[in-house]
């Protein structure tokens, strides 16, 4: 009987060491990378009758133009800065812009300034008033 105790003992000992681990770290486990940057938005600059193709514009110092859909992209947070110098628009000598989503609905709200003084906020449609050959920053 002794012996049994004994060795029931030992092999309550040996469960509770084996327990331990012994790995010193206390389970600690070190931190995986950060977020990664935002992801770029876009929308799209359009005319009313068709998108504004080829305008130039510069988006936290990325210079690009306006694609074949009249789509620019963005970080959120970027100023954006259009140059309609020498834009002749798509019917006309100057078309009325709006800045759209993909679906065609207008961007509201928008923070814009121009050279010309013009400034103001997008409509519910989009619509922002500059003038020929004018430059405008937008807030997004």
């Amino acid at each position: 009987m002794k012996k049994l105790s004994i060795f029931a003992g030992l092999a309550a000992a040996a469960v509770i060491f084996a327990g331990c681990g012994g790995g010193g770290g206390g389970g600690y486990v070190p931190p995986g990378p950060g977020p990664g940057p935002a992801p770029m938005d876009i929308l799209y600059l359009d005319t009313g009758f068709g998108p504004a193709v080829g305008v130039g514009y510069n988006c936290g110092g990325v210079f690009d133009v306006t694609g074949a859909d009249g789509s620019f992209a963005f970080y959120p947070g970027d100023t954006c800065t259009f140059d309609f110098a020498n834009y002749n628009g798509t019917l006309f000598n100057w078309d009325p812009l709006y800045i759209i989503y993909a679906d065609g609905s207008g961007v509201d709200g928008v923070d814009y300034s121009c050279l010309s003084g013009t400034y103001g906020l997008t409509d519910i449609d989009g619509y922002f008033d500059y003038d020929v050959d004018d430059s405008c920053d937008f807030q997004f």
